[in-house]
């Protein structure tokens, strides 16, 4: 167990000598200058730059904004670091707005002037600022009062796997419509959206990416992003014996091939390893028969497209003709 007494003695003892009185000395002094920087620094006038979100507040009920995400603005100010202090240690500025303090010019098109916006970043950040500069030097926000139409969301995506992967099944999306909302009665012939182009490539794991709904100019989607999720898979290799199919044989004659069993090898996705499948078949064809020859081929059907590299492992076989 640490003895705390025994240092905070040998401390005091430290203290009492020369050396310890003027370290102290200094110690001291060292902080008398610190608060009076500070001070000073305080009273001192600077120049920061701020990201200022909008929150607008008391909007009439089935109002939407149609203009995109609410804005975020981008202003200059020059104050005395003691009027900012209040941002720096935590506080945020944000701009509150309600509907009575736009400006409406036309209908469904909300305006707050440059002196509008400059009042209200006064109210945040005090009288005694200066405004430097702000970005953009007005706010216009354009609405609806239309409900929103549900609109079915198509996934437009190129994506690519490495070998021995696949992307398997169709992309999930979080969700499979929005709702869309505009003034123009166009809106009511839209029946789906497409999200923005998605391009992925050298894939091994499955993948979750965040998308815009891309909308006609003057409408807007909600929600205006989905995530979607492309399964990706590990191929891995599985071999089955099928049963030789003798197809388009006239009547009266047996096709019967030697050998009658052959091995199918294919690459196929992980999760899929253990589902039967009925539909692959290895046949062989009457019209392939040629005269002098001892073997016909086989084929390979019923291939799901989520299979690769299918084979078999018996390309041709010798065959046997009988009257019935």
């Amino acid at each position: 167990m640490v003895d705390y007494r025994k240092y905070y003695r040998k401390f005091k003892e430290d203290l009492r000598t020369t050396a310890g009185r003027n370290v102290l000395t200094f110690l001291v002094f060292l902080l008398i200058s610190t608060i009076f920087w500070f001070l000073m620094a305080l009273n001192d006038e600077i120049q920061k730059d701020y990201k200022v979100p909008l929150r607008l507040e008391e909007f009439p009920k089935g109002m939407t904004i149609i203009s995109g995400n609410v804005p975020t603005v981008n202003v200059t100010i020059k104050d005395k670091g003691s009027a900012l202090a209040k941002f720096a240690w935590g506080a945020k500025p944000v701009l509150k707005l309600r509907y009575d303090q736009f400006s409406r010019p036309s209908d469904y098109h909300l305006l707050l002037n440059e002196a509008q916006l400059n009042s209200a970043l006064r109210g945040i950040f005090g009288t005694s600022a200066s405004i430097v500069a702000v970005r953009p030097d007005s706010l216009h926000l354009y609405y609806t009062t239309n409900p929103g139409i549900p609109v079915k969301v198509i996934v437009d995506a190129d994506i690519t796997t490495l070998p021995q992967y696949e992307a398997f099944g169709s992309p999930k999306i979080s969700t499979d419509s929005v709702m869309l909302y505009s003034n123009q009665k166009e809106r009511l012939q839209i029946k789906e959206l497409t999200t923005a182009p998605i391009s992925l490539s050298r894939l091994s794991d499955t993948t979750t990416v965040e998308v815009s709904v891309l909308v006609p100019e003057g409408m807007k989607a909600v929600p205006s992003t989905v995530k979607v999720t492309f399964p990706i898979e590990p191929l891995v290799t599985k071999t089955r014996k099928l049963k030789i199919e003798p197809v388009n044989v006239p009547g009266g004659i047996r096709l019967i091939p030697f050998p009658a069993i052959v091995e199918a090898t294919y690459l196929l996705p992980k999760s899929t390893y253990s589902a039967a499948n009925s539909s692959l078949r290895a046949t062989v064809d009457y019209n392939d028969i040629t005269s002098g020859k001892k073997t016909i081929p086989v084929r390979l059907s019923g291939v799901p497209p989520y299979y690769q590299s299918a084979r078999l492992a018996t390309p041709e076989v010798e065959f046997l003709i009988e009257q019935e």
